[in-house]
Parts: structure tokens; C-alpha cells; sequence
């Protein structure tokens, strides 16, 4: 584990990794360009210990850097999953608001600072990157993976009453304070779904973005993620209750 990190950070920019070697320099070097002007930031990284040197790729870009960027590299040994390490991932966050984003760019560093704006101008406590509201949309996506997609988002609006159309995006803002002391089961590939039912009267808006298919690296979606989202629907719908 590399770390630098401060207690008067403002915003954790945090990164949920797994064989992101491809990608990730040039990640990291888009969020420093697309940061708000003068406020306090971190950088975490959660690796889930990549084989393919995603974590030594990190390190050297903070050295590189002259270590001015406040960081934390977290290598998780044993364990894996995409939604238990954004909620690692929360839990050493030092920041009031964390933005959560993948690192293949499917989620443009360019909405660091609309996102940042939105919340802080509004007063709001979670603010969602969203392919479901006018203007959102995908580029390069096939139309299974479109039409899967749209189908998650859409049940939880029957089931667990949610109002939210993007109940499934991997790209959000949100007031850190807001999920101290919930117990998370983190099953799966999205954890925003669970953070919505469990922090239920939020103020809550989605801003759209266009999520792009990745070109570098290889996809993580297979169909054991599916078999992933019913059993923690189950779990949400007798929470519900």
C-alpha cells in the first residue's frame, strides 16, 4: 500500500481497479487536468492486486509526479469484487465527498467538475452520472448489453419503488457522511443500487453523460454478475420490508 493522504481533503476521487494497466496512467493524468480549482483532493485507488502491474503503474505516476498529489494505492490480497471495494474504498476515504468512476474511461474525467459543482451549488447529497435522463446516452455498446442494462435500471423502479433511472450506474458523487455506519453486503458489480435503498430520503439528482465502451483492456462483464444483481435484489426487497 502507497499513501498520502491529509485530513482537510475536500474531494476523494476514488478508483475501484482490477488489470487496468492499459489505462490507468492516462486516467490519473485526466482527473489531475479535470479537478475543480482550489479545493483539496485524494486520489484513491482500490486494486484487488491486478497481475498485470496496475498498482506499480499508479506508484510510479504519484512519484513521477513529485508525490504532490495526495494519494492512497490499496492492494486487496484476498479479496475481489468491484462493489465491496468501492465500499473499501469509502471506509479510508478522507474526503467530505467521494466521486466514484471506473478508470477504462467508460466515465469521462470531464464530469469531475460538473458533478463537484451540482452537489456543492444544490446542497445535495448524491449526484448521478446517468445514461437514462435526456441527454445520457452510450456509444459503442452492443444492443445486448444496452437492453440488459436498461432492463436492471427499470425493475428496481417497479420493486423497490425507486425514482431514480440510473439506479445502476458505476459513475457518482456522493456526501461521504451520508453512508457512515451502514452495513453494506456489497454483492455484485454496482453498489450504488444498494446505497440508494439504504439511504433512503437522500436528495438525489442525475446528470447525463455519454458512457463510451472501452477500447483498451477487457471487459469484466460476464453473466455471473446477473446471477449477482437477483441475489441482491432479493436481499433489498426483504430490506425493504
Amino acid at each position: 500500500m502507497s499513501e498520502q493522504t491529509s485530513n482537510n481533503t475536500i474531494l476523494t476521487i476514488l478508483l475501484p481497479t482490477y488489470n487496468e494497466a492499459a489505462t490507468i496512467q492516462n486516467m490519473l493524468e485526466k482527473i489531475r487536468i479535470n479537478i475543480p480549482n482550489n479545493i483539496t483532493y485524494e486520489i484513491v485507488i482500490i486494486d484487488d492486486n491486478s497481475p498485470d502491474g496496475t498498482s506499480e503503474i499508479a506508484n510510479s505516476y504519484f512519484e513521477k509526479s513529485g508525490n504532490e498529489i495526495k494519494h492512497n494505492v490499496y492492494i486487496r490480497k484476498n479479496e475481489r469484487g468491484l462493489s465491496s471495494a468501492v465500499i473499501k474504498g469509502m471506509e479510508i476515504a478522507n474526503g467530505k465527498y467521494v466521486l466514484v468512476m471506473d478508470s477504462d474511461f467508460s466515465h469521462p474525467p470531464e464530469m469531475i467538475n460538473e458533478m463537484y459543482n451540482e452537489i456543492m451549488n444544490k446542497n445535495l447529497d448524491i449526484v448521478i452520472g446517468s445514461r437514462y435522463v435526456k441527454g445520457g446516452k452510450f456509444e459503442g455498446w452492443p444492443f445486448s448489453r444496452r437492453f440488459m442494462s436498461r432492463l436492471a435500471n427499470l425493475i428496481p423502479k417497479f420493486v423497490l419503488g425507486l425514482k431514480v433511472n440510473d439506479s445502476m450506474s458505476g459513475l457518482f458523487l456522493i456526501k461521504k457522511e451520508l453512508v457512515d455506519g451502514i452495513s453494506f453486503k456489497a454483492i455484485g458489480y454496482k453498489i450504488l443500487l444498494e446505497i440508494l435503498v439504504k439511504t433512503k430520503g437522500s436528495k438525489i439528482h442525475e446528470l447525463p453523460y455519454t458512457c463510451k465502451n472501452r477500447k483498451e483492456g477487457i471487459s469484466k462483464f460476464n453473466f455471473s454478475i446477473i446471477n449477482d444483481y437477483f441475489i441482491l435484489l432479493k436481499i433489498l426487497i426483504n430490506y425493504k420490508r
